[in-house]
């Protein structure tokens, strides 16, 4: 019986031991190549709230780096559209962001990228203002970790 319950645990541990013998290393962990590519992005400023949180959500997945050497642009385009869904009324709020990376010295762009979501709610709902706030929290969340994940993917192609 003791050793059904120890067997997850060996399995893990022989996971775990297996990636590190071939060289696995995690993409954000610190002193990687991205984690200090990361560290020499600033994200541009915000201009409203939906930029607000897409900002805020960058920033926490790359750090807050005002000094950076690079600049990264964003274009947020953000638009609400209906849903009908079996008589139930829904609603979904789609964003998209179009990126640009640009090194502050030359100005010369160094990746670009689109990436695009939507999350929906329900308009009947009793508490609309704040069923509106959060899907647009959760969307501004989702968009920046696809930012992310494209920057990445790109930067470690090498632009």
């Amino acid at each position: 019986m003791g050793y059904l319950r120890a067997a997850p645990l060996l399995a893990a541990y022989g996971v775990i031991v297996s990636l590190a013998a071939c060289g696995f290393t995690p993409v954000y962990a610190p002193g990687t190549q991205i984690d200090q590519r990361f560290s020499e992005i600033e994200v541009a400023p915000p201009n409203n709230r939906f930029e607000y949180l897409l900002v805020r959500n960058l920033e926490e997945r790359i750090g807050r780096n005002p000094s950076g050497d690079t600049l990264l642009n964003h274009t947020l385009i953000i638009f609400e559209e209906g849903l009908e869904v079996v008589g139930a009324a829904r609603s979904q709020i789609v964003g998209e962001v179009r990126y640009q990376l640009v090194s502050k010295d030359t100005g010369q762009v160094i990746a670009t990228g689109s990436v695009k979501s939507f999350t929906a709610y329900s308009p009947s709902s009793q508490v609309l203002v704040a069923t509106q706030r959060d899907t647009a929290e959760r969307l501004m969340q989702i968009l920046a970790d696809k930012t992310i994940s494209d920057l990445t993917i790109k930067l470690l192609r090498g632009g």
